[in-house]
């Protein structure tokens, strides 16, 4: 056991080394660490909430990580008795839109809820006929939403297909999902086209199958599989840099991953990114922002945490650009403590940041040249080691002062 601890130790520092321009640790969730609650953006602030939290107690609570400074702020919580999990979002214009899901006991939601961000206020909109389903996924074709699969009380696994219009609120079935019904499936929409992939059949069994929706013929077609041999669920995906980004979830030996997957819809293949420089997880919250994917929270094989990472997919495929290698130490540190770094450019500089986003301490930097940081009067606790280069934020390190 102690063997696999220093082997992943070292392969989750190589990541954080080889990727240092691609993955970058931003402040958690200011919150309970949480599991199957949903992500969205929109206009550069994205909007985390709802999950089964630590202590096994539902949320409705919401928070909006400014994509910008990278802080986090707490927002309006849904009305009292909508708590839950396993829901679906989907946004148009300034709203967020959830639907659906698990609340406590056997308790599924047909519901469906309208977050405006300009008001800060939630407000109840048309639920979806027939019967209530939780764990479902959802893609957005310009105004109009899609709800697929999912699982009903019963236990038996839907394959009906449902599109809401976020202008007329309304809902109408789709036509069926030919290919036999998915729950904790991924689903995104790329280049004007719906793609769901990965989730749990009626059987049992974990799919490694990716579709595409044509919304025009309302039709599905398989499009390839995943090229790994199990398949997955539980598995965040997104539309990032025009790409479809895949991080993480379970597979059928209950292995926790956490690799990172391209699918380039020009060539429908699947390549290999950088692998997330920390544990395995499932159930995350994920969404994305041009060419950033963010995810947060999620289940380990041990614990939920509440982590919360960006990755730039344009650096994933940049070579030979200003390469760096930018390392602290000590870490923990209880008074001076030393950044070694070297970069391609001049214009660089450093900032420490508290879990409230406040900067507590920031320098310019000169390429190649070590430099002392006097920590010791801060309090005890956790910060966030930001360096950017000519303005743009390379890469974050957490710092436990003691």
């Amino acid at each position: 056991m102690f063997d696999k601890i220093k082997l992943f130790c070292f392969f989750a520092s190589f990541a954080n080394f080889a990727f240092a321009q691609v993955w970058s640790q931003l402040p958690d969730l200011p919150a309970l660490e949480r599991d199957d609650g949903v992500a969205k953006t929109i206009n550069n602030k994205a909007y985390f909430g709802s999950g089964l939290r630590t202590g096994f107690t539902l949320g409705g609570d919401f928070y909006a990580l400014d994509l910008v400074t990278n802080t986090w702020t707490a927002v309006a919580s849904m009305p009292a008795g909508a708590e839950r999990q396993y829901a679906v979002a989907f946004t148009y214009s300034n709203c967020l839109f959830v639907h659906g899901g698990s609340g406590s006991g056997a308790l599924l939601f047909s519901d469906t809820y309208r977050y405006d961000v300009t008001t800060n206020t939630w407000t109840t909109v048309a639920p979806k006929p027939g019967s209530a389903v939780m764990a479902a996924s959802s893609f957005t074709l310009n105004t109009k939403a899609y709800v697929f699969s999912g699982r009903f009380a019963s236990g038996t696994v839907s394959d009906e297909v449902w599109e809401y219009d976020m202008i007329t609120n309304v809902w109408t079935q789709k036509n069926n999902f030919p290919f036999g019904g998915r729950w904790r499936a991924s689903a995104a929409t790329l280049n004007g086209v719906g793609y769901v992939m990965f989730g749990k059949d009626n059987a049992g069994s974990i799919r490694k199958e990716i579709y595409k929706y044509s919304q025009s013929t309302d039709n599905w077609t398989k499009v390839t599989d995943f090229p790994q041999p199990k398949g997955r669920y539980y598995v965040g995906m997104q539309n990032a840099g025009n790409k479809l980004v895949l991080l993480g979830g379970i597979d059928t030996l209950d292995n926790y991953h956490n690799d990172c997957w391209f699918f380039d819809d020009a060539t429908n293949t699947f390549s290999a990114g950088p692998v997330l420089p920390s544990f395995g997880r499932k159930g995350g919250m994920c969404c994305s922002n041009g060419n950033n994917f963010y995810y947060s929270c999620g289940v380990t094989a041990v614990t939920r945490v509440k982590e919360t990472w960006v990755l730039d997919i344009l650096a994933g495929f940049r070579e030979n650009e200003n390469k760096a290698t930018f390392s602290i130490f000590p870490n923990p540190c209880a008074d001076v403590l030393i950044v070694n770094y070297s970069y391609n450019n001049t214009n660089c500089k450093v900032e420490l940041v508290d879990l409230l986003g406040q900067i507590v301490f920031e320098t310019n930097f000169d390429s190649f040249i070590d430099k002392k940081i006097n920590i010791s009067h801060l309090e005890k606790g956790i910060y966030f080691l930001r360096f950017f280069s000519e303005e743009k934020l390379i890469e974050t390190k957490k710092i436990l002062k003691e």
